[in-house]
């Protein structure tokens, strides 16, 4: 194949690309106009009667210096029937003795050492199980320990289980960003799984499609011994995703929603994190499948790396016709930044890091197919997991 018809299918492929950046940021103006799955402080809802009584289990393994603002916004919540428990998952730190310190002496908390991990348990799964053994509620809000909830997060999803007559629901809230590779990265990677999993399709009982947020899942205790809960998810890496699939197998209606003011967390603190956070998570989301996780990264890396590249490569070398519809795509992508940045309230200057933490992302993708394929673990709170 010549040059001229490699510029001619660069610029080919450009316009193709081109046109599903446009579709994309239609669909993203779409769902940020779209307001039936989304839940927010302040909202004016109604309450059972006799409102069920909500246990709040916290599992937590060496969550110093994050276990207190769980504990204190857990027990600060507007709603009349609350106990929290959290599950002290053998942590090396003083997690135990700061979960107790920020309840004050409040009778609703109890803090509680976790089980001896059987075999064929991971942590997490275990310290759930552990916890909601020994809790009372009618209602399960199983929330991680590093999140602050809003006070009216309790009763906005206790009113929406019951409205919407779900049996289980969960949250994507809003992520705290504070260091520079936080802002780079976490918007990348966090939109990629937000971006694949649709809350029309979530929503949609019709629809085989479930997915739920380990940070923020509330269900029926009912519905959630009807499947088995946690000890169904046991050796699940991505057991909230599984927890959902299971849930919503037995017939359990399950809810998806946007809450951005309803609770916060701080999922990393540097690219370290993000790095071995996502490796552990992103083959077992993609089930495993090395030809699925391949696809991602081509997809990815054509519809963000590639332009950006052809771009500089064109201007280089005065191929105008490829500069321009390389240059579109640049255009139509940071405008498809821009609208996501704002409607989940992230710092838009930071948009314009949009290739660099693409690059992140293909990388984790791509790291954590290789060592999943190999069968390679990854060091997460102190404990092997496997890729």
């Amino acid at each position: 194949m010549g040059l001229d018809a490699l510029w001619m299918v660069a610029t080919g492929l450009m316009a193709a690309t081109g046109m599903l950046w446009v579709l994309l940021l239609l669909g993203m103006l779409g769902a940020s106009k779209d307001k039936r799955f989304v839940l927010q402080s302040g909202d004016d809802v109604t309450l059972p009667p006799s409102p069920p009584k909500v246990s709040i289990i916290i599992p937590a393994r060496n969550e110093e210096g994050f276990i207190g603002r769980a504990v204190s916004s857990a027990l600060a919540q507007d709603y009349p029937a609350l106990e929290v428990l959290v599950v002290d998952d053998a942590s090396e730190d003083r997690t135990a003795q700061e979960a107790t310190e920020a309840g004050g002496g409040d009778e609703r908390l109890r803090v509680v050492p976790g089980r001896p991990l059987p075999d064929g348990w991971l942590g997490k799964p275990s310290a759930c199980w552990h916890g909601q053994s020994l809790s009372e509620g009618e209602v399960l809000l199983f929330v991680d320990a590093d999140i602050v909830l809003d006070p009216d997060a309790t009763r906005q999803c206790v009113a929406a289980l019951t409205e919407r007559k779900l049996g289980m629901l969960s949250l994507w809230g809003t992520w705290v960003m504070e260091s520079f590779w936080e802002k780079v990265a976490q918007p990348v990677v966090g939109g990629f799984v937000r971006g694949a999993h649709p809350l029309d399709k979530l929503n949609d009982p019709k629809r085989p499609e479930a997915f739920a947020n380990g940070q923020f899942i509330m269900i029926r205790r009912e519905d959630y011994h009807n499947f088995g809960g946690h000890e169904a998810v046991r050796a699940e890496v991505l057991e909230d995703v599984r927890f959902a699939q299971r849930a919503q197998a037995a017939g359990v209606r399950c809810g998806m929603f946007l809450a951005p003011s309803l609770f916060r967390v701080r999922l990393y603190t540097s690219l370290s994190e993000i790095w071995q956070g996502m490796l552990k998570n992103f083959y077992h989301g993609m089930n495993r499948q090395p030809r699925l996780a391949a696809a991602a990264a081509a997809f990815v890396s054509t519809t963000t790396l590639l332009p950006v590249a052809l771009l500089v490569l064109a201007l280089w070398l005065g191929h105008w016709p490829l500069a321009v519809a390389a240059g579109v795509n640049v255009l139509i992508m940071y405008a498809f930044r821009f609208v996501q940045d704002g409607a989940m309230g992230m710092d838009r200057l930071y948009g314009l890091t949009h290739p660099l933490g693409t690059a992140i992302l293909v990388g984790i993708i791509l790291t954590s197919m290789w060592r999943g394929l190999r069968g390679q673990t990854t060091l997460w709170k102190g404990r092997a997991v496997q890729g």
